[in-house]
């Protein structure tokens, strides 16, 4: 017996959404004449045939000036072009790349992070900074409290000492404000180049892809597959809007910066030479003005906007209502959708995927193909859109990430980055197994009540 699938109690209302642009008319073909059959004809000067017309601007779609436009006025943010950037998949290439960054810092370094561990990972990163600000170099940190419970003040006191400029967001102590987080990772040097994503600092995300045994929080075994995730490193003019994200933070915290630190922090910015690359920042938080609900609205315009496939990568997949909505219309539209999620094997908190599941019925229904990832954690937070539209960042897609948490995503337009998270994407369904209607028919009813019971809190967590 199947329980009656509904929506949760406390769910947010959709928004509206545009009316579709027009569809640009189709350009005539020039008209052949032809001469009466068997009737010689004069013979005709040969003209030059004109150069071809350059084509026409897409009017919809994830690569037109109106979904641009959209994004500007919805997310608070701007689409930068002239820059470059390189995807890190997994610890070991993001890590490498987070210390290649550090050790050749000049002037300053502005480092956020959710989780701040303090196994070894979360050591070798506190003294990598102390040592740097021993050496001069401006070194401010913002961790948040809650998700870096597990850490030891003792490495963060050591970090003062040396000089490290460090604030904690909110406390542990305070259990009124437990589900108010920061969520956002940036790591930014010397204002020119920065790391997001959506990598914490503990052993479990910096061994990712070495091989070694990693810690895998599912049934709470140890596992020697990999964690899976995913960062991007980004230079350019972006950068600028990175920085105001983290300062924003900075200055909620009481952080003080004088003309001289900002003239350090948001030097000039060149274009990228040899690259013309797009990007906005989009970052949100849900008790800022003019940041709430950002990264929802990007995701939703990019999923209504696509025409032919879309690929989503998350961690956490238990999709706000309108978000999930937006997919099953897209599905039905002929957009080929797939996704790969944790399962509960597989999941650091297998309660979610228990909820996740009770809203799967409806999108497998209507052709969303949704796959579990098997063996390792999967912790990364990546989509493409039509093969030309790509969002890296922290954003999970679920009730915690819209209505809770702060969060900072980078959308790029650029199809070598979105082919190389489709191939990343391929390689990840090799690891994971389809969800069918036919599996979920069978579970239990005690299962589909547990499924609602959790369901009912989706908008938390």
């Amino acid at each position: 017996m199947k329980i009656q699938k509904g929506q949760p109690a406390a769910v947010s209302t959709p928004a509206p959404r545009p009316s579709a642009p027009a569809t640009p008319a189709k350009t005539g073909e020039v008209q052949k004449g032809w001469g009466p059959t068997g009737v010689s004809q004069p013979s005709l000067k040969a003209v030059a045939s004109p150069p071809p017309a350059k084509p026409a601007a897409p009017t919809s779609g994830v690569k037109s000036a109106a979904f641009e436009a959209q994004l500007d006025k919805e997310t608070n943010s701007r689409s930068l072009a002239g820059n470059k950037v390189s995807m890190l998949f997994d610890g070991v290439n993001s890590f490498a790349e987070r210390n290649k960054m550090i050790d050749g810092v000049k002037e300053s370094i502005c480092f956020q992070i959710f989780i701040f561990n303090f196994d070894d990972t979360g050591w070798a990163l506190a003294n990598n900074l102390a040592a740097k600000a021993k050496e001069g170099v401006e070194v401010r940190v913002i961790y948040d409290a809650s998700g870096s419970s597990r850490a030891d003040p003792k490495m963060f006191e050591m970090m003062k000492s040396a000089g490290v400029d460090v604030k904690a967001y909110g406390t542990r102590e305070k259990v009124w404000d437990i589900n108010d987080r920061w969520h956002e990772k940036h790591l930014i040097v010397d204002g020119k180049a920065s790391v997001e994503g959506g990598m914490n600092v503990a052993n479990e995300y910096a061994l990712g892809g070495s091989g070694k045994m990693v810690f895998s929080r599912g049934d709470g075994k140890t596992g020697t597959e990999a964690w899976r995730d995913a960062d991007i490193k980004l230079e350019g003019p972006a950068v600028a809007d990175a920085m105001k994200a983290f300062v924003r933070n900075w200055d909620e915290m009481g952080g003080k910066l004088s003309d001289a630190d900002k003239s350090k922090l948001f030097p000039k910015l060149s274009e990228v030479s040899g690259s013309n690359t797009s990007v906005r920042v989009v970052q949100s938080n849900p008790e800022v003005k003019g940041l709430v609900g950002t990264t929802d609205k990007l995701y939703l315009r990019a999923i209504e906007n696509a025409q032919k496939s879309i690929t989503i990568e998350n961690a956490y997949f238990l999709p706000p209502p309108e978000i999930r909505k937006a997919l099953i219309d897209a599905a039905k539209r002929g957009v080929e959708i797939k996704v790969i999620t944790n399962g509960r094997a597989s999941s650091d908190m297998g309660f979610v995927a228990d909820a996740a599941r009770y809203f799967y019925d409806d999108m497998i229904k209507a052709g969303v193909q949704i796959n579990e990832k098997q063996g390792g954690t999967l912790h990364a937070k990546t989509a493409t859109f039509d093969g030309e539209f790509s969002v890296v960042g922290s954003v999970n897609l679920n009730g915690r990430s819209k209505n809770q948490d702060a969060e900072v995503a980078l959308a790029v337009q650029d199809s070598t980055t979105a082919k190389q998270l489709e191939d990343r994407f391929a390689s990840g369904l090799k690891q994971s197994v389809p969800v069918t209607m036919g599996e979920l028919k069978k579970e239990s009813f005690l299962t589909n009540l547990k499924q609602w019971a959790l369901s009912t809190l989706a908008w938390t967590f």
